[in-house]
């Protein structure tokens, strides 16, 4: 009796245990992130958010050793990249300039040789699409630089110092000349009015900025004279963050900027490192009153093939005070066809323009961009919630974009009460995840319904390592 009992309790035991091995392993419950949004404060130093933009010198194609080597112009241009400058939507972008394109000799100006045309034709895109664009004098030809032995290489000496005031003096001259043939001021019959920025040289040489003050002092006069000072904006000192720091201190030259910029470069892990340069540049910048724009920026360690350290970019920047960043480059290095590092949203010639995953993130963040858009105040802004990433940008006519980033490998339920921001009509919804297939077929990130907001509460779930934009319609956006 005894050992009947045993052996009957032994199989119930081996039957529950039996039970217990098939029943479902319950998932980890979704966590829920609550953001509140401060319609009260704004983040961005020096005014509004301007935007997210990009290096675009897709005119370079044209160059010789670029069609030798394999680009097809103008079928290319037609077939890729204006189509996809298009469906990107940027509110502005920067472009360098070779002077040597319209002033190669000390004889006179060409501006209708093969490299000018070239820039028309990107320059007309952009005003199609109501681009602003920001031009950097990158490179001079060997009759005004500073030591014309050296290679025409833009890489290899600085545009700034000249050897004397009278080469800074035609510098002056140069440029405010271009930009009055860009405006048709010289009775060009062109009208490139989107052109609203000007600085140079792309990255000093050296760290000491006093050597841009006797050429912007010039420029700045020049500019005046040409009524173009209200109307073209100067901007520097286009370096480092210990060049702009140390500019900022250079005695006489903050008069001459109307902004500043910077270019960060890092490898992975890179949010902390950004982060702290980005809160240094705010703390000293702050009571001038400027804006600090992110005119180039890249991860060293993956380029831009692999996607994931661009929201981090742009996110923090918007939370940090910055009113603008570009990303570094529209298409992958065309200043060297012997070596072209794999910094572009795609690829060139080589590659037959291939679409990287960057360019659909960034076509999904800088195409919904409210116009004269205020970067506000949240839960998650400085403080960063864990596991996900927020920017709020809304217009003063109800337009709204929201970037969420979940960088956590678990989903997140986002609760985002907007404070009471007006939103003028539904948001339509913009995912890239890194487990579902890229849109390849298309050049936008399609839009996806998403429920109303609940009390003005946007609520959603956000799977592993996505990212989202949440965004009124803009009918630029559509139009193109």
């Amino acid at each position: 009796m005894f050992r009947s009992c045993s052996l009957r309790h032994a199989l119930i035991f081996l039957l529950c245990l039996s039970a217990l091995c098939v029943q479902p392993i319950q998932a980890r419950p979704t966590r829920t992130i609550s953001v509140q949004v401060n319609p009260a404060q704004t983040l961005t130093l020096g005014g509004g958010f301007v935007g997210l933009g990009a290096q675009d010198d897709s005119n370079l194609l044209w160059s010789e050793p670029n069609r030798a080597s394999g680009a097809h112009v103008p079928a290319d241009i037609t077939t890729y990249v204006n189509p996809r400058l298009r469906a990107l939507a940027m509110p502005f972008v920067r472009k360098f300039i070779d002077v040597s394109w319209f002033a190669p000799t000390a004889d006179g100006y060409n501006w209708d040789s093969p490299a000018m045309r070239a820039l028309y034709d990107n320059l007309t895109v952009h005003r199609i699409a109501g681009t602003r664009v920001m031009l950097t004098i990158w490179s001079l030809p060997p009759w005004l630089s500073a030591d014309p032995a050296l290679d025409k290489d833009s890489e290899l000496r600085p545009a700034i110092p000249f050897p004397d005031v009278a080469h800074e003096e035609r510098w002056a001259t140069l440029v405010v000349d271009l930009l009055r043939h860009l405006y048709g001021l010289d009775g060009s019959g062109i009208s490139f009015t989107n052109v609203a920025y000007v600085g140079g040289p792309n990255e000093l040489a050296g760290i000491d900025p006093s050597r841009l003050l006797r050429p912007f002092g010039l420029l700045r006069q020049q500019l005046g004279r040409a009524g173009l000072a209200h109307r073209v904006a100067v901007f520097g000192p286009d370096s480092f963050v210990e060049e702009l720091l140390i500019a900022h201190n250079t005695p006489n030259l903050d008069p001459l900027l109307d902004l500043y910029d910077f270019h960060y470069y890092a490898a992975a892990p890179l949010e902390s490192g950004f982060i702290a340069a980005v809160d240094r540049l705010a703390s000293v910048i702050r009571p001038s009153g400027k804006q600090i724009w992110l005119t180039e920026f890249g991860e060293l360690t993956a380029k831009n093939d692999d996607w994931r350290s661009l929201p981090l970019f742009a996110i923090d920047g918007i939370n940090h005070g910055l009113a603008a960043l570009a990303v570094w480059n529209v298409q992958d290095q065309i200043y060297n066809t012997k070596n072209m590092p794999a910094w572009g949203l795609w690829g060139v010639y080589d590659s037959g323009y291939a679409l990287k995953p960057a360019y659909y993130v960034w076509q999904m963040m800088a195409a919904h961009l409210p116009a004269a858009a205020a970067a506000y105040a949240h839960s998650c802004d400085h403080e960063q919630c864990p596991g996900l990433r927020v920017a709020v940008l809304a217009g003063a006519d109800g337009d709204l974009e929201v970037i969420a980033y979940n960088v956590a490998d678990t989903p997140v339920h986002l609760a985002l009460n907007l404070g009471g921001l007006r939103i003028r009509s539904g948001l339509g919804r913009y995912v890239l995840d890194p487990k579902a297939p890229l849109p390849t077929t298309a050049l936008s990130v399609p839009r996806m319904p998403i429920p109303a907001l609940d009390h003005g509460v946007l609520h959603d779930t956000l799977p592993p390592g996505a990212l989202l934009v949440y965004a009124t319609d803009q009918p630029a956006y559509w139009a193109s």
